[in-house]
């Protein structure tokens, strides 16, 4: 729904806009109830209702209903969906063990919390308040370039791959609580576009984490040094730095694309398709091709 109003005054100086009856009818607004008003990175005003509650919400999973090979996917839902408990209701304890092992090597701050003969209960416990959006997203950009360093030892790409994955799912939870409550989108300074561009470049950046798997023990850093600088340019070019220039994106993309045309056919899709991606998140870069 689009509303218009038009800007009134009020008095000599004070500006007014009214807002939509429908809109204060459907989030129950009454008069003399404050509303929030946040300022986006892009200069819009976005008008919230009432501040959100912290408020608790369970995701029950009953292993007796679902095909276990589908509860990692469950899990990762509620997970990245802002549900504070994960509830399993189970009937083998070796069912259970094996949740335990995934939870813990794969979501950051869910820990179990109860535990009886049938039923356990995974909270999320991570304070995000204190959690820095942008310091973990450029940990997770630092760890694919260790990954592309390490990139001839396959138990080290392994082991960083797990920690991207962790790092992942928090930031992807961080930025969908965002976008529904006032509170996370405030600390964050997102506007909605912007949101979705982050969701984007996360899901980019996973993608090479597991394009980097694929051929982990292949091929050599050096070999994959042009793909590295690419990926770090773009990332800077879409945090907004000014020194990446577009011409300067294109030479490192035909550097990378040189590499993969002497790669072996056993890597060159997986290097081709880490290319696609760093190219697509340059796409996502707003100032890169405007100067």
């Amino acid at each position: 729904m689009v509303y218009i109003r038009k800007v009134q005054r009020i008095g000599s100086s004070s500006l007014f806009i009214t807002i939509p009856k429908a809109w204060c009818e459907k989030y129950g607004i009454k008069e003399g109830e404050n509303v929030e008003l946040i300022e986006s990175t892009s200069g819009d005003l976005i008008i919230l209702p009432k501040a959100q509650g912290s408020g608790e919400s369970v995701f029950v999973i009953d292993l007796s209903k679902v095909n276990l090979i589908y509860v990692d996917k469950l899990i990762s839902y509620a997970y990245i969906n802002g549900y504070s408990e994960i509830k399993i209701v189970y009937s083998r304890k070796q069912d259970l063990e094996s949740i335990k092992d995934m939870v813990e090597t794969k979501f950051m701050g869910l820990i179990l919390t109860s535990e009886k003969d049938n039923e356990a209960v995974f909270s999320f416990a991570l304070d995000t308040n204190r959690v820095n959006f942008y310091e973990l997203f450029n940990r997770i950009d630092k760890l694919t370039s260790l990954m592309l360093d390490s990139v001839d030892d396959e138990k080290s790409v392994l082991r960083l791959d797990a920690e991207v994955d962790r790092i992942y799912f928090l930031l992807v939870r961080m930025l969908r609580t965002g976008l529904t409550n006032s509170e996370v989108a405030k600390r964050l300074g997102l506007d909605p576009v912007r949101f979705l561009d982050f969701r984007l470049v996360l899901h980019f950046i996973e993608s090479f984490g597991d394009e980097i798997t694929a051929v982990a023990g292949k091929i050599t850093p050096k070999d994959v040094q042009p793909i590295k600088s690419l990926k770090e340019a773009v990332i800077k070019a879409f945090l907004g730095y000014s020194e990446i220039k577009a011409d300067k994106i294109e030479k490192l993309t035909d550097e990378a694309y040189e590499l993969v045309r002497k790669a072996n056919k056993e890597v060159s899709s997986s290097l081709s398709r880490m290319i696609e991606m760093a190219k697509d998140i340059a796409d996502l870069s707003e100032t890169l091709y405007l100067k």
